[in-house]
């Protein structure tokens, strides 16, 4: 097969970036909902501590299908600020 070039059209051809500092800063977490073992990755501490706090209502989840648990980066970093058990580095 043969490969066209299309000429670049105006709306492909803006390449604007939004500015880097318009969205909140997550501490290097991603912008998205994580799971329980990213969490505690993240955190340095154990999956099942991680569990235990959202069952306690020590950290904000939201239901992910049946069983599934997601966290969103803001819940986690709130849930550090108040004193979630880390692993000293």
């Amino acid at each position: 097969m043969r490969k066209t070039a299309y000429p670049e059209s105006t709306h492909t051809a803006d390449t604007t970036q939004p500015p880097a500092n318009s969205a909140p800063a997550n501490n290097g977490l991603p912008n998205r909902l994580m799971t329980a073992f990213e969490v505690a990755e993240f955190i340095g501490c154990h999956e099942e501590t991680v569990r235990r706090a959202y069952l306690r209502g020590l950290l904000v989840s939201q239901r992910f299908g049946v069983r599934g648990r997601r966290f969103r980066p803001e819940a986690v970093l709130d849930w550090l600020r108040r004193g979630a058990p880390t692993r000293v580095s």
